[in-house]
């Protein structure tokens, strides 16, 4: 009966190290160099329900050492449970506008991929949208612009979104001054004046790939000069995820899976380093907005977000059906203080975007 008890209390402990490790390896994900350490944002983006489950195990175990005055288990327990109450726990809110106020600028990224242009539903479902969540400034992802011959002869009439229809309807446009006879993939619309727009490329691709490039918008508010930075950071690959549930035992499967997510990992790296780089360099009041393939649990996200505000709920934003993982992100520098956001949901009559948006409202903190 003694033997059984020690295999079955080795067991136990075993399991709870399968959880615990993995819990670890993702928690310090962001703070770990990419080039070596790629592997651990895949443990990265479990991190919400690993937390949880490993948040139960910590309450079990504490009661059991408070119970048996084993203070070994209550520190483990209690390390643990700080862990996950600095990174899950409750932050305090920094709001205090109504959330109707005037004196809010309201700000909404989508990624609306260019193959829902083809479906006309979805452009009248995207234009409801707009208009219902009435956004100040809207920044979209994986869309196109395509500009005219001269600076401000702004676009061509070809865009998605349809730049036409929303001005027609909503009053929305794109920047007064535009790069000329260029394709824009990150394009920004406003109901208030925007400035201009000018196109930067991710490296190392950007240069040859017109979609690997983010924008850079700068427009006036309450008469403050401010930036936007549109990025749609490198995707994980073609293979998913969720795909290895049906091939869990290909070997060869598994390979192509973990080459295509080093390399896609490794790429947002370099654009998330190259992208801060920029934003170092701004003496305006910054905002990031877009599709950043990346938690705020993964390196890419982390190194983007050093000195900026958070944006967000805890909602997840892709895929739009049923989201698992938040991908889509505001962030805003200190100029800036956040009255709301959160992640509203378009209705289901068309199918608009495999992504959910992020909206917000910010006012000035002086």
């Amino acid at each position: 009966m003694t033997v059984l008890r020690h295999i079955l209390r080795a067991v136990g402990w075993g399991l709870v190290g399968l959880l615990v490790l993995p819990f670890l390896i993702g928690y310090a994900a962001p703070y770990l160099p990419p080039a070596h350490f790629w592997w651990t944002n895949l443990f990265a983006v479990a991190l919400p329900p690993l937390g949880l489950v490993v948040g139960l195990l910590s309450l079990g175990l504490l009661g059991q050492g408070l119970h048996r005055r084993a203070w070994g288990r209550v520190a483990i327990a209690g390390g643990l449970l700080l862990l996950i109450a600095v990174r899950f726990g409750p932050r305090v809110s920094v709001g205090g506008a109504s959330a109707a106020s005037a004196e809010t600028l309201r700000v909404m990224t989508f990624n609306v991929p260019m193959v829902f242009a083809r479906q006309e539903m979805s452009a009248r479902a995207l234009g409801r949208f707009v208009g219902q969540e009435a956004p100040d400034v809207a920044a979209f992802q994986e869309s196109w612009l395509e500009t005219g011959p001269t600076l401000r002869s702004g676009y061509e009439g070809r865009s998605w979104p349809p730049g036409g229809f929303l001005e027609d309807s909503l009053g929305y446009a794109p920047p007064r001054v535009l790069p000329p006879k260029t394709m824009i993939c990150q394009p920004v619309f406003g109901r208030l004046p925007l400035d201009s727009m000018s196109v930067h490329p991710l490296l190392p691709t950007g240069d040859v790939h017109r979609c690997a490039r983010y924008t850079r918008t700068q427009f006036t508010w309450r008469g403050q000069s401010a930036v936007l930075y549109n990025l749609h950071l490198h995707t994980i690959g073609p293979i998913r995820p969720w795909d290895l549930l049906e091939a869990w035992d290909s070997l060869a499967y598994w390979r192509a899976f973990l080459r295509e997510y080093r390399e896609g990992a490794l790429r947002r790296a370099q654009e998330a380093r190259w992208v801060r780089r920029q934003i170092e360099q701004e003496s305006q009041p910054v905002l990031v907005v877009g599709d950043f393939n990346s938690t705020p649990h993964q390196w890419a996200y982390r190194h983007l977000a050093q000195g900026l505000q958070r944006v967000g709920s805890r909602d997840a934003t892709f895929p739009a059906d049923r989201p698992v993982v938040r991908i889509d992100h505001i962030l805003a520098g200190p100029a800036w203080e956040v009255v709301t956001a959160r992640v509203p949901v378009p209705r289901a009559d068309t199918t608009i975007s495999d992504h959910r948006p992020v909206t917000a409202q910010l006012r000035w903190r002086d």
